[in-house]
C-alpha cells in the first residue's frame, strides 16, 4: 500500500504505509469498519472528525478535532449538500484506506481458484 495523503486547509499531508496500521487502530477505537459503511447518505459528523483529526495528526498537522469539525463544518455551509456529501465522501474513503490497510487486493478477475480434482484413478485395495 502507498502513503495516505490527506487535504486539509488547503494542505496536503500523507501518512505513510508503517504508520497506516498504528492510524488504523486509533481510527478503529473511534468507529468500526461496518459502523463506517451502516452510515450511507447520514454521516456522523462529530465521529468524522475523531478520525480525521487522528490521522492529521499522524501525518504531522497540529490540529484538534474542535478544529476539524469546524472546517468541515464551514465547508459545508458555503457549500450545500452538494459539498456535504463531497466531503463526507472524501473523509469516508480516506478511513476506509486507513481500516483496510494490508487487506489483499483485488486483481479484478473476480474468480475464485479452483479447487484440486480427486484422483480418477481406482483406489487400490490393501489387503
Amino acid at each position: 500500500m502507498n502513503s495516505i495523503s490527506l487535504s486539509f486547509k488547503g494542505k496536503t499531508y500523507s501518512i505513510s504505509d508503517d504508520q497506516a496500521f498504528q492510524a488504523g487502530e486509533v481510527v478503529e477505537d473511534i468507529v468500526t469498519l461496518p459502523e463506517l459503511a451502516r452510515w450511507g447518505d447520514a454521516p456522523k459528523f462529530f465521529k468524522l472528525s475523531r478520525c480525521f483529526g487522528a490521522m492529521l495528526r499522524f501525518a504531522g498537522c497540529k490540529v484538534s478535532d474542535r478544529d476539524v469539525h469546524a472546517e468541515m463544518m464551514a465547508q459545508v455551509k458555503s457549500g450545500g449538500e452538494d459539498q456535504q456529501e463531497l466531503l463526507a465522501a472524501q473523509a469516508v474513503g480516506a478511513l476506509i484506506a486507513v481500516l483496510m490497510n494490508g487487506a489483499p487486493e483485488d486483481d479484478g478477475e473476480g474468480e475464485v481458484p479452483e479447487k484440486p480434482k480427486a484422483s480418477s484413478k481406482p483406489r487400490s485395495k490393501r489387503r
